[in-house]
């Protein structure tokens, strides 16, 4: 019989920061319900343009705001009873023009816009963060394409490709896989640097070799710095893995690119196309070439179980520096949940 040290189940719901959106799409004026951590919260953007997370359900009488309650002025309105809560979930007056009840409190979440996406602090308690996520410089870079897939899975497996260099091989069809750096980890950060070759490059190039740099921010936030040295492109690859119940994720891929400045080391035929439109053209080709190389994994996340001594040989990569860093995620949480 196996030991019952060779696979455990991971807590659904590790402490840290995860994208639940992006900035943009919740516009002044309206909410948006999701799903994150076995339960629904409510984003909603008020007139002024101030952001809030809360609670789905009503603290009044149990309405789920989502299904009926709308926006009026700087708070949300239940649709049941046109009970008005502000951002910090105060109850400002109710629908019939009587003094609000001192017990009527709208649960409100930690959050922040940054990087072009709305992120929510995942705490059991609800303690307030206690990291953040940096501010990236957005200069001369595109616009961030993003596309989501709700996978069977969990942040730390996800999350994990990044350390685990012998899947980039065999998954991937990567060659010459390299360190560039030894992975380092800082408090909530860890950062790990690879160079490899691949064929089926951008704009019909027949390979490429790439440097990847690649930033983890917690089990919820990473995002890859991609270098082409010989095509000039640069990019930045997201990956965010939220999880939304006990073995499901939502995973938010994005990408960007630096401005290109000389599109011929692309491909000769782009020296005549305005630049503007070779931006396009690029991010458009390179991001469906991301998403492909992600949906290689799917099967894999989707169907495996997670072995807690995995029998490791060399060629692996640091799965186990990894999986030390990763433990501060789940101080304070029962395991056996």
């Amino acid at each position: 019989m196996a030991s019952s040290s060779v696979s455990k189940k991971l807590h659904p719901y590790p402490t840290g920061w995860y994208v639940l959106a992006k900035c943009d799409e919740i516009k002044s004026g309206t909410l948006v319900t999701k799903q994150f951590t076995g339960k629904d919260v409510v984003l909603f953007r008020t007139k002024s343009g101030k952001l809030s997370i809360v609670d789905a359900y009503c603290p009044h009488m149990g309405a789920h705001f989502g299904h009926g309650g709308d926006v009026v002025g700087e708070t949300i309105r239940c649709p049941f009873h046109y009970f008005c809560f502000d951002i910090k979930g105060t109850c400002t007056e109710t629908g019939y023009n009587t003094s609000p009840p001192t017990k009527a409190i709208l649960k409100t979440y930690h959050h922040k816009e940054i990087n072009g996406f709305i992120i929510i602090w995942h705490d059991i308690n609800n303690s307030s963060p206690s990291w953040h996520i940096p501010e990236t410089d957005n200069t001369d870079w595109s616009e961030v394409m993003t596309a989501d897939y709700e996978l069977n899975s969990h942040p730390q497996e996800t999350t994990e490709n990044s350390v685990d260099v012998g899947h980039f091989s065999v998954v991937h069809k990567y060659t010459n896989v390299h360190d560039l750096k030894e992975l380092t980890t800082d408090g909530p950060y860890l950062n790990a640097s690879y160079g490899f070759s691949r064929e089926g490059g951008i704009l019909n190039n027949a390979g490429i070799k790439a440097q990847i740099n690649i930033h983890v921010h917690g089990l919820g936030y990473s995002f890859v710095e991609v270098t082409l040295p010989a095509m000039g492109l640069q990019t930045r690859q997201y990956v965010f893995p939220t999880p939304i119940a006990d073995g499901k994720i939502i995973l938010k891929i994005g990408m960007s690119v630096k401005k290109i400045e000389k599109p011929s080391k692309l491909n000769p035929f782009l020296a005549v196309i305005p630049k503007k439109i070779v931006n396009k053209l690029v991010l458009k080709q390179a991001f469906k070439g991301y998403a492909h190389d992600v949906s290689q994994d799917f099967d894999v996340w989707q169907h495996k179980t997670f072995i807690e001594q995995p029998a490791l040989a060399m060629g692996d990569g640091p799965i186990i520096k990894y999986r030390k860093w990763a433990n501060q995620f789940y101080v304070g949480l029962n395991e056996n949940t």
